[in-house]
């Protein structure tokens, strides 16, 4: 029994210290992201380019790009190819983003609880703007050297998703074509 204790009260603190120091992580890149959102100063194209880095450094891109088309087409495809899509969905990764920050004021965002569920951090939280606010939820993982969101989810609604949904109707329509998938998503 009390090897037991031990054994729970070790993985308790790991956890808690894991916990801690996706908090601190979160805390930090949401107040760098809400930063970006109110620079009224620079350009647009200024602006653009620091959502691309916000974008690069803190999303698992290329795992939520695979994800998106299933182990089929990866399989079915060149590296080339691959690599095209990738670029292709980033992009359109931080264009989406870049157009709803632009679209909200956005005055804060608060980390309301963290849980981990299959070494993947979820991360409530809650976005206010102007007299509203909604809760969002990211979903993160530990790369070893910093985390890396996989996923949102607002008000119940999963970007992942949703996108595997439009990008799956979009292969099916072009008969598994990662390159259609690619003109298709550089159109929006």
């Amino acid at each position: 029994m009390k090897i037991l204790f031990i054994i729970l009260s070790v993985f308790f603190s790991f956890s808690a210290t894991q916990a801690s120091e996706v908090s601190i992580w979160f805390e930090k890149e949401s107040n760098q992201f809400l930063e970006i959102i109110s620079n009224n100063k620079g350009t647009e194209n200024e602006n653009f380019e620091k959502y691309k880095i916000f974008v690069k450094k803190n999303f698992a891109t290329k795992s939520i790009a695979y994800g998106l088309i299933g182990e089929k087409i990866i399989n079915n495809s060149s590296k080339i190819e691959l690599s095209i899509y990738v670029d292709a969905f980033t992009d359109y990764l931080i264009k989406t983003i870049y157009k709803l920050a632009n679209s909200n004021s956005s005055s804060s965002i608060i980390l309301k609880d963290v849980d981990i569920k299959d070494d993947i951090y979820i991360l409530k939280s809650e976005i206010s703007y102007k007299k509203s606010s909604a809760d969002l939820y990211w979903k993160v993982i530990n790369t070893g050297s910093s985390f890396k969101i996989i996923d949102v989810i607002v008000e119940n609604t999963s970007y992942f998703v949703t996108k595997k949904s439009e990008f799956n109707k979009i292969l099916r329509k072009n008969k598994g074509s990662l390159s259609a998938l690619v003109k298709e998503i550089k159109k929006i």
